[in-house]
C-alpha cells in the first residue's frame, strides 16, 4: 500500500467516523428532547383534566388575574364567602391549586428532571387564560357565563443550539371549554327563588 492510498484511507475513515458521531449526537439531542416533550404533554393533559373536574363540581365560579396569568376561584355553595379551591398559576412552578402542588402533590410541574437544567432544557408556563363565552345574544348571559374556555401554553426551551446556532422554543397549547352545570343549575334556582320572593 503506497502512501497516497493510505492517506486516503486515514481521510475516508476520519469523515465516516465524524459522520457517526454527529449523527449520535442528532439522535441523542431528539431522544432527550422527546423525553422532555412527553413529560410536558402528560402534564398539560392531567392538569388541565383536574382543572375540569373541579370546575365541574363547584356551585360558584370567578375569574381573575395574577402575575400575568389567570387565576380561579371555585366555591363549593353558591352561598359561601371563601373559595373551596383557588387555582393559581406560576410561571416555574406550573398550576397551583391552594398555592399546592394539585392532587395530594402529585402533579407536579416537569421543570426538573432529567435533561432539563442549565444548558439543556428550560420548561415553564407561558401563558394561563380563562375567558366566559363571549358571543351570543344578551339574553343569553346567564347561560354564556357558563361556558369557560381554558388555554394552557406550557414551553420548552431548548439551550443546546440546533444546526443555526439558535436556541429553539417549543410550544405545547392545550385548550379546553368547560361547561359549568353545576353552578348554572345553581344560578337557576337562585334567580327562580328570588323572581318568587319579588
Amino acid at each position: 500500500m503506497t502512501l497516497v492510498e493510505l492517506s486516503a484511507a486515514i481521510v475516508v475513515m476520519a469523515i465516516i467516523a465524524l459522520g457517526m458521531t454527529s449523527g449520535a449526537q442528532a439522535v441523542m439531542l431528539h431522544y432527550q428532547s422527546d423525553t422532555v416533550r412527553q413529560d410536558i404533554r402528560q402534564y398539560g393533559n392531567n392538569i388541565m383534566r383536574e382543572i375540569t373536574r373541579e370546575l365541574n363540581l363547584a356551585q360558584k365560579v370567578e375569574i381573575g388575574s395574577q402575575n400575568g396569568f389567570a387565576t380561579i376561584n371555585l366555591y363549593e355553595y353558591f352561598t359561601d364567602i371563601s373559595p373551596l379551591i383557588a387555582i393559581s398559576c406560576n410561571q416555574n412552578s406550573g398550576i397551583k391549586f391552594n398555592n399546592s402542588v394539585p392532587v395530594d402533590g402529585v402533579l407536579t410541574f416537569p421543570s426538573k428532571g432529567v435533561f432539563r437544567g442549565e444548558n439543556q432544557r428550560t420548561v415553564y408556563v407561558d401563558d394561563f387564560l380563562a375567558n366566559y363565552e363571549m358571543q351570543g345574544s344578551p339574553s343569553l348571559s346567564l347561560f354564556k357565563n357558563s361556558y369557560i374556555h381554558l388555554t394552557l401554553t406550557l414551553a420548552m426551551e431548548t439551550d443546546v443550539m440546533d444546526e443555526f446556532s439558535q436556541p429553539v422554543k417549543e410550544l405545547h397549547t392545550y385548550h379546553r371549554t368547560v361547561f359549568l352545570g353545576t353552578a348554572y343549575i345553581q344560578s337557576k334556582i337562585t334567580n327562580a327563588m328570588g323572581a318568587d320572593n319579588a
